[in-house]
């Protein structure tokens, strides 16, 4: 108990105190509480995670980093949830979505908190987010070999960026909380066994299979988009990005299968993970395998699974 203390309390502290570590940490905090609720049990795992965050806080308020809290809570809130809903054994699916849904209710709750408090809209509060991450690249493209004319086009067109991000700012943040709950989920799954803990068993995740009516949702988002009116544009826009998640997590077990198949090196593998992250272009294309699958069905031309689990 006094071991997962200090770990909780040094990762919230790294969380909120470190700038350029604690973006990372942030995503990865709900691990360490989803793990020691594990171990400890519940009663006695809430009790080591409330003394971490009343210490943590208290470092907070000392620093004058208490505006971090709200970041904090969250993060508890999410370790929490997972530890919750992987007791129930439910399928990947429902609990992705659920944990998805309850990461991305509690950001909108923040959000409107902070809406009610400031007495600005909502909408308003992330429009002006928005615009101060376009600025923000904006400086740090004239840091870099960029030539000066592309720069003064983005800085010129950073109206329109800033009100197409807005716009697509909800399916963006879904994005996020899924993913978030992904890397957690894998990290932990991985964790867990080397740890000798319980883990659900969500069968083969390199057989997952996007329901096939998904392309139906789709075609009318790239439909909305071609509507002359903007909120069906933005609709659409939104749908699209969410479908397209969707489909890369199709694209990913495909590309999973296909290095346990033919057993490529591990380094290879996340030589090409992290490819998918910086390389825009294999992005789409794993995104497209993961649509064509339902006509292609690669797996089964890859190494022969046969009747893929919806």
């Amino acid at each position: 108990m006094i071991r997962g203390g200090a770990i909780l309390s040094l990762t919230f502290l790294f969380a909120a105190l470190i700038p350029y570590i604690g973006p990372i940490v942030v995503i990865l905090t709900p691990l360490p509480v989803l793990y020691y609720l594990s171990l400890l049990g519940r009663r006695q795992g809430l009790i080591v995670l409330a003394v971490s965050f009343l210490a943590a806080y208290g470092i907070l308020t000392i620093s004058g980093q208490s505006t971090n809290l709200p970041v904090l809570l969250m993060i508890c809130f999410i370790g929490v949830l997972l530890s919750e809903i992987l007791t129930r054994h439910w399928s990947i699916e429902k609990t992705f979505l659920l944990a998805s849904l309850a990461l991305f209710c509690s950001a909108a709750g923040f959000v409107l908190y902070l809406a009610f408090r400031t007495g600005i809209a909502p909408w308003q509060m992330i429009e002006h987010y928005v615009s101060g991450i376009v600025l923000e690249n904006i400086k740090l493209y004239s840091q870099l070999n960029i030539a000066e004319e592309q720069i003064r086009l983005i800085r010129e067109s950073a109206p329109q960026i800033t009100h197409l991000f807005t716009g697509i700012f909800p399916a963006l943040a879904m994005s996020g909380a899924v993913f978030t709950i992904w890397i957690n989920l894998l990290v932990g799954r991985w964790l867990f066994r080397i740890k000798g803990l319980t883990f659900p068993d969500f069968g083969d995740l390199a057989a997952w299979k996007a329901p096939e009516k998904l392309v139906w949702i789709l075609i009318a988002a790239g439909g909305m988009i071609f509507v002359p009116a903007e909120g069906f544009t933005i609709v659409g826009l939104n749908l699209l990005i969410i479908c397209g998640l969707i489909y890369l997590f199709q694209g990913l077990a495909i590309a999973s299968f296909f290095f346990r198949e033919k057993r490529i090196p591990m380094i290879v593998r996340w030589l090409f993970y992290v490819l998918i992250l910086i390389q825009q272009y294999i992005l789409i294309i794993v995104i497209a395998f993961g649509l064509f699958d339902m006509w292609v069905d690669f797996r089964k031309r890859i190494g022969g699974i046969k009747n893929v689990p919806v």
